[in-house]
């Protein structure tokens, strides 16, 4: 009895100790090369600050024909979301390329962190470069989008996000495409694009700013677009944009508070949902200058601190001695 006791202890401790060890799933989904713990925040004076890091993956990217008509890839649901699929018809106009897309399967955005709201379909460069190439709103089991791209080559995925204008895809990739047999037609390049993404946390945390974002709990009578632009406003204040980009952030806030004073009037819902979306817009440019400001400075510091390092003081420097010591 008291050895099967012992062996339940040590299954547990084992359960546990896997457990404490799990890797975010994006990153262990296909490439183990690529697993990497949640980042930890490092302790300086007291105060939490949270380095965001970066997460790999690969995907094949397509080299469509360029004016060859229609052509079908499908979309497939990574571990995260195995039950979602989906299709896309890319045909090659001139100058760009037309994408339709269906998509089945999508839960609300929410059921994977309170700090996702919505849906981003991406297109990503054999370099790695993403494209926001729309929203995606779940209308039921079944969602539709119809976007044009400048771009030649591309693979696409979709993504988790905190509101429709980010600039970097999160690693809650829900979807990503895969060639159809004897359906995607043309001249085709199997290209790996290995692309960067926002680990999980990044949009809870902060950037070396000792801030607490409020939890937005969704009402239905509001359109989701009202709650995207709270979301990206405290993102931005949170990054620190009332310091370094504190115009842009006020513009942002007075959209937000206009669209707010619409919501409880059904018949401004288009004004309420346009002032919501131009907030979501404005924060996410003050959110990107404080990031690039704040990175001019440490680039500067680091530059300071290089250069007072190689440079000594005429004070540290002896003159020499005209009469040498007496032995």
């Amino acid at each position: 009895m008291r050895r099967n006791q012992l062996l339940v202890v040590l299954v547990s401790a084992i359960c546990s100790v896997a457990a404490a060890q799990e890797m975010n799933p994006t990153a262990t989904d296909k490439w183990p090369q690529n697993q990497q713990q949640q980042p930890q925040p490092e302790m300086r004076d007291g105060v939490p600050v949270y380095k965001i890091q970066v997460v790999g993956r690969d995907i094949s990217a397509i080299n469509y024909l360029h004016r060859g008509g229609p052509t079908k890839v499908g979309l497939q649901g990574t571990s995260l979301l195995p039950n979602a699929s989906g299709s896309a018809t890319v045909e090659s106009r001139r100058g760009r390329m037309v994408i339709d897309a269906k998509f089945k399967g999508l839960p609300p955005a929410n059921s994977f962190g309170v700090e996702y709201l919505t849906y981003v379909l991406w297109a990503i460069t054999p370099e790695g470069r993403p494209i926001n190439l729309g929203e995606i709103l779940p209308d039921g089991t079944k969602s539709a989008i119809t976007v044009t791209a400048d771009l030649q080559s591309f693979g696409l995925i979709m993504t988790a996000e905190p509101y429709y204008a980010v600039t970097m895809p999160s690693d809650l990739v829900v979807l990503q495409n895969f060639v159809l047999q004897d359906k995607t037609q043309g001249s085709i390049d199997q290209i790996n694009a290995h692309y960067s993404l926002l680990p999980r946390g990044a949009y809870g945390t902060t950037s070396g700013e000792h801030t607490t974002r409020e939890v937005i709990t969704r009402n239905d009578a509001s359109p989701l677009e009202l709650y995207e632009a709270i979301n990206a406003v405290q993102i931005a204040e949170a990054e620190g944009a009332g310091k370094y980009a504190n115009d842009t952030l006020a513009t942002a806030k007075l959209q937000l508070h206009d669209a707010q004073n619409l919501d409880s009037h059904e018949s401004q819902r288009k004004q309420e949902i346009s002032n919501a979306r131009a907030a979501v817009q404005t924060a996410e440019d003050a959110r990107l200058m404080t990031v690039r400001k704040k990175k001019m400075q440490d680039v500067a510091a680091q530059s300071s601190a290089m250069t007072n390092q190689n440079t000594v003081p005429a004070s540290a420097i002896s003159p020499a001695s005209p009469n040498p010591p007496q032995q």
